[in-house]
């Protein structure tokens, strides 16, 4: 293909990643998911689109929230510095976004970006505009590193641990799509901070709250802890989970296991959690080496996460 066609097939698969993160699978997309091998698979055989809506909606709404701000704000919440970073980002590049900024950060949206930035610089190309070819690729590569790709990996791998077929192998196409667009663009991979584990999580003071806050923030553990993911651990316990938030329930389930005597099976069981993201961002390191950058900060947050662990465990061992 030539450079305008290039342009043009990133502007188009941008443009339909990002509307079935945001739709899921309608009527209007399915023909095109049948053509697109990877994808085709993974679709059921009879088609319903409220079957389909309400997948979405417990993946995205429920369990993943695909949000930048979520994986990147040290609070672990929508909104902030992420979102504003984001919204900057989409008014230099003459994005036309919607009036609710709160949502920006949306990855649906920022795929939606990627596309408007690629659809541009195949109407420069055709219209010989060098100048501004060579402002959208930068734009392009700029948003690459600075928001997409430091957060996709850990929320391809909190998607994949959800098991839903077709989300999992969609968003293994979107790193695999995104990262050899970061190859063709080049750029030097901007420093992606790894923020230090709160305070309280460094004192005999610290609460099983404490740690279910901090295991459930994925700038702090590393890791993408859903409600179904914390399901699977109490059942695995047999324990019951509550209800609530991601961390209220986390919290309740190790009160629980407290007062059952098994706080430290549970805590082992996460701990070993924690080991198979770690061995799911080597597989990616392995796999796409140039994202190593922007893994390593991810598992230095892991690596964290398993010292607090350890000490936890070694301080229950002691009191037993």
């Amino acid at each position: 293909m030539n450079t305008v066609d290039i342009a043009l097939a990133r502007h188009h698969t941008y443009a339909l990643f990002g509307r079935l993160y945001l739709e899921g699978v309608t009527a209007v997309t399915l023909p095109t998911l049948q053509s697109i091998p990877e994808l085709a698979g993974t679709l059921p055989n009879t088609f319903d689109a409220d079957e389909a809506a309400a997948e979405h909606q417990s993946l995205f709404g429920f369990n993943v929230f695909p949000y930048e701000s979520i994986f990147l704000d040290e609070t672990g919440l929508l909104g902030g510095a992420a979102t504003d970073a984001a919204l900057e980002s989409y008014r230099q590049a003459g994005f036309p976004f919607g009036d609710n900024s709160a949502s920006a950060d949306h990855i649906g949206h920022e795929l939606a970006l990627l596309a408007h930035l690629c659809g541009a610089e195949a109407d420069a190309l055709e219209d010989n505009l060098p100048l501004v070819t060579e402002r959208m690729r930068g734009l392009q590569r700029d948003f690459l590193q600075s928001h997409l790709v430091r957060w996709l990996p850990p929320f391809v791998l909190a998607v994949k641990r959800q098991e839903r077929p077709f989300y999992t192998a969609l968003a293994a196409l979107t790193l695999e799509f995104a990262n050899d667009h970061g190859g063709a663009v080049g750029g030097t991979p901007h420093d992606a901070p790894v923020p230090k584990p709160p305070k309280q999580m460094d004192n005999d003071k610290t609460s099983l709250k404490d740690i279910a806050e901090f295991l459930t923030t994925p700038p702090h553990s590393g890791i993408f802890l859903s409600r179904d993911d914390v399901g699977r651990l109490a059942r695995q316990m047999d324990l019951p989970r509550g209800f609530g938030d991601r961390t209220q329930m986390l919290t309740n389930l190790m009160r629980t296991a407290a007062q059952y005597d098994t706080l430290p099976a549970l805590l082992e069981a996460i701990r070993q959690h924690v080991v198979a993201w770690n061995n799911d961002y080597d597989q990616i390191a392995l796999d796409y080496p140039t994202l190593i950058p922007f893994i390593t900060p991810w598992q230095t947050r892991l690596q964290a996460a398993q010292q607090i662990l350890h000490c936890i465990q070694e301080q229950i061992q002691t009191l037993a």
